[in-house]
């Protein structure tokens, strides 16, 4: 009778954590920062290391192992473009969205922030890049809204003809209980790895 105790209370432990909420915020501003909150306690977290300085690569097997550690938003943009890179980006996202539609009932958003800014030397194809980045994004944000509940949103899509650096980052508060975080993160795998596919990275 004790061992069946043992197990029932293991097991009714083991589902209380499930179903305890965490608060998962994401950020990138060039690397991606993941930090992991239990009952408002830090439980996990992912900071971007530092850039080291390396020497220059002189062999093949050099550069190849550089290219490997490259970001993977630069290797977009080595490949797409700025704008292109973005649009391979929220077409994830919304493959992410439609796959997990039915599961955002259990998800609320605290705070949902984009800052993308476009630039170019040339005005003309300052204002093409800027076009097809609103293109790209607006529809999702669209998307966002229509099935997750997002408590604050903060959404800045500009473009600088005075520059030649555009810039993309975003940050995300999201609140959820574990059970549904497993549940979900197995949709968002298979959706990155036909990311990662399509996009060689």
């Amino acid at each position: 009778m004790v061992p069946l105790i043992i197990i029932l209370a293991v097991l009714a432990f083991i589902l209380l954590l499930l179903f305890i909420p965490i608060s998962v915020h994401i950020k990138y501003d060039g690397d991606f920062f993941v930090k992991l909150k239990v009952v408002g306690i830090k439980a996990y977290e992912v900071e971007p290391k530092e850039d080291i300085k390396e020497p220059k690569p002189d062999t093949e097997s050099d550069k190849k192992a550089k290219k490997q550690t490259e970001k993977a938003f630069d290797k977009l943009k080595k490949k797409h473009g700025f704008s292109g890179a973005v649009k391979e980006i929220f077409t994830l996202i919304k493959s992410v969205l439609y796959r997990l539609k039915g599961s955002f009932k259990h998800i609320a958003i605290r705070r949902l922030c984009l800052d993308i800014k476009v630039a170019s030397g040339d005005a003309a194809t300052a204002a093409i890049e800027y076009g097809a980045v609103c293109a790209a994004v607006y529809p999702v944000l669209t998307l966002i809204d229509g099935i997750a509940n997002v408590k604050m949103k903060s959404i800045n899509v500009s473009s600088d003809f005075n520059s030649v650096d555009s810039y993309f980052g975003f940050s995300v508060v999201v609140r959820v209980r574990i059970i549904y975080l497993i549940v979900m993160a197995f949709g968002v795998f298979s959706e990155y790895n036909k990311f990662k596919t399509r996009n060689e990275l």
